[in-house]
């Protein structure tokens, strides 16, 4: 899960013919969930293909499933089977109208008073209340448990088995939000809502994943750097996708105008070398973009964001938020 991912939006690009013909280098900066990476597999997966993004934890994981796919799958199973052993914090029920309604578990509801109990300073130690007190083993103490392990680790998290834990809590976490703890790069991201019935992930897709990451160079490193392999490319397609204007989610980096004016000089640059280029960002209403379109062109798309941007009723509910994004097209 990765929230801003592109999978719908790269289904709009198509029905507008906003995407390349033909390419035989394909590079993203900010690589993330890499679902404009499945496109473009797709459509040539003999096309030379640099990914990058900066987070080396994200990354880590990509190389785990390129580099030993089978001992990354197997771990996960792990965790997988152990999570769904667990009891949910809710269960899907029928209410008196026939209406389905979601109601706490009783044995998998969270229990605040004993966290609480268990709080050093302002974190919960999930391992010692699971030690200690085995009847609160539920997928919600498995989950902050296996984070707990996973920020206290002193070695190497980008091993295999640390990719591994790291994708477990990826897709039980909250709606694809990478946030960190404080000051640090560790992945703190709260549980989602943990309603699985069957497997968390589809282990068909991380073969596939496997297969098709093995004619690619992983990178990771200031999106900037990658402006080496546009130079001289032929036929090179660019996707830039970088953390958004005004975005909740920043992907545990702090990405401001000046960065955000750097992704555009890098767009001018990439174009002016011979590379088709596409940005896409969020249109916050100040025209930032359009005062540096330049020759380049701009496409808009209606959408809707459900992490971290929903609106207040006069109810108290709250809805999904509808937004703007902009596609930035690199035109000499």
């Amino acid at each position: 899960m990765w929230a801003g991912g592109k999978t719908s939006l790269v289904k709009r690009y198509e029905e507008k013919n906003l995407l390349p013909d033909t390419f035989d280098t394909y590079i993203e900066p900010f690589f993330g969930g890499g679902a404009m990476f499945v496109w473009a597999y797709g459509q040539n997966p003999s096309a030379k293909f640099y990914l990058n993004d900066l987070n080396q934890y994200i990354m880590g994981i990509y190389a785990a499933i390129k580099d030993d796919v089978e001992e990354f799958c197997r771990l996960v199973d792990i965790y997988d089977k152990k999570y769904l052993s667990l009891p949910p914090p809710k269960v899907k029920t029928k209410d008196e109208n026939d209406k389905t309604v979601w109601v706490d578990h009783p044995t998998g509801r969270p229990n605040k008073t004993l966290e609480k109990a268990y709080k050093v300073g302002r974190d919960v130690d999930w391992i010692e209340l699971g030690n200690e007190i085995p009847e609160y083993h539920t997928r919600r103490q498995f989950y902050f448990s296996v984070r707990q392990k996973y920020q206290q680790l002193k070695t190497d998290r980008l091993s295999v088995p640390h990719s591994a834990a790291l994708y477990f809590l990826m897709k039980a976490g909250f709606n694809g939000i990478w946030q960190t703890k404080g000051d640090t790069d560790l992945f703190n991201t709260p549980c989602g809502l943990m309603r699985h019935t069957e497997s968390i992930y589809d282990k068909e897709n991380i073969v596939e994943w496997h297969k098709a990451l093995q004619g690619t160079t992983l990178l990771s490193q200031d999106f900037t750097q990658t402006l080496d392999h546009v130079h001289g490319a032929e036929n090179c397609f660019v996707f830039l996708d970088p953390p958004y204007r005004g975005c909740f989610t920043q992907y545990g980096v702090d990405f401001d105008d000046k960065l955000q004016q750097g992704v555009v000089d890098y767009l001018d640059c990439a174009t002016h070398g011979g590379a088709y280029v596409m940005m896409s960002n969020r249109d916050v209403g100040d025209d930032f973009f359009e005062k540096r379109q330049g020759t380049n062109i701009i496409e808009t798309f209606d959408v809707t964001y459900t992490a971290g941007r929903r609106k207040k009723e006069d109810d108290g509910t709250f809805t999904a938020k509808k937004a703007k994004e902009i596609l930035m097209i690199g035109k000499k």
